[in-house]
Order: structure tokens, then C-alpha cells, then sequence
């Protein structure tokens, strides 16, 4: 009888902290960062795409222009001048399992990866993922990321992005 009692109780407690800790995934509010506003000085227009991004520029002593490309981009061939990065952003949603798997060729630098969730608070919505480009050299180059579930690995259906990037001289 005693016995019965005490895997009662343990099946309780295993519960209520199953629940607990299914409850604190999150992060509340106050402990969240701020996202860093992004108010640059100067835009660079995507030609592909409907508008002008807003890109970030360095304040640094070395300015580094950025050029913005998104899905609208797929397949593109992009003409920067040397010195200059491309910003990739590409729509995904991790809670499906599904994530950018990228890859660059020699000589261009992936020097940033970061996803960003959607603003508000809506379960399931797709925030974006960021990649950084930087070339190394005057050269012609390709980027390629495919949308996968990792543990699935790649599939003939699987959404796929493709970029040439040129860098000139100027």
C-alpha cells in the first residue's frame, strides 16, 4: 500500500514538473535583447526585389557596403565591387524542422548565420535566416543553401537557393 502511495507521488511530481518545464521554453520579456534597430545612413536597392532595403552601414573608419538579395534572387548572377558583402535573407521556420543548410565556395567567407524570429508573438510563423557573404578576392563565386530537415537529410523536392556573385574591381 505504502509503495502505491509513493509512485503516486513521484508520477505527480515527474508531471507538475514536466509541466514547468514545458512552460519556461520561452523567454520572458523582460529578460529578452532588444533587437538593434536597423536606422543606417545610406540604402542600397536591391534591383531584384520591390523597394529599397534598409542595410546597416559600419560606422567604422572602413565602410563595407552591403548588398541585400533575397529569394526573389534565386538562381541571379549579382555584380559587387570588391570590398563589398551580400546579405542573403531567406524566409524559414524551424518549428517545422526544416532549416538553411549553406554553402559557399573557396574563397567566399560565410561571416554570418543568424536566424531571427517574427515579430509579435504568433505561434509557428517563419522568421528569416541571414547570411553574410564576404569575398576574398576578385572572382566569380557561388552560394547555394537548401532547406532541409537535418536529420532527413537532402531531397530531390527540397527548396533550394542558388547564387553567382561576381566581385569587380569596381
Amino acid at each position: 500500500m505504502r509503495t502505491t502511495y509513493l509512485i503516486a507521488a513521484i508520477g505527480c511530481i515527474l508531471i507538475l514538473a514536466a509541466g514547468a518545464i514545458a512552460g519556461c521554453t520561452g523567454t520572458s520579456p523582460a529578460t529578452q535583447t532588444p533587437a538593434v534597430p536597423m536606422t543606417p545612413a545610406t540604402t542600397i536597392a536591391d534591383p531584384t526585389a520591390t523597394g529599397t532595403w534598409p542595410i546597416p552601414v559600419s560606422t567604422s573608419a572602413a565602410i563595407v557596403s552591403t548588398v541585400y538579395v533575397n529569394a526573389s534572387s534565386n538562381g541571379k548572377i549579382v555584380t559587387i565591387p570588391m570590398g563589398s558583402r551580400v546579405l542573403v535573407r531567406l524566409s524559414e521556420n524551424p518549428t517545422t524542422g526544416y532549416t538553411w543548410n549553406a554553402t559557399a565556395s573557396r574563397g567566399l567567407t560565410i561571416v554570418s548565420d543568424t536566424y531571427t524570429s517574427p515579430d509579435g508573438t504568433l505561434i509557428g510563423a517563419p522568421g528569416h535566416r541571414d547570411f553574410t557573404l564576404s569575398p576574398k578576392a576578385v572572382d566569380t563565386y557561388t552560394f547555394r543553401a537548401v532547406s532541409l530537415r537535418p536529420w532527413e537529410g537532402a531531397k530531390a523536392g527540397d527548396p533550394a537557393f542558388s547564387l553567382v556573385i561576381l566581385v569587380t574591381n569596381d
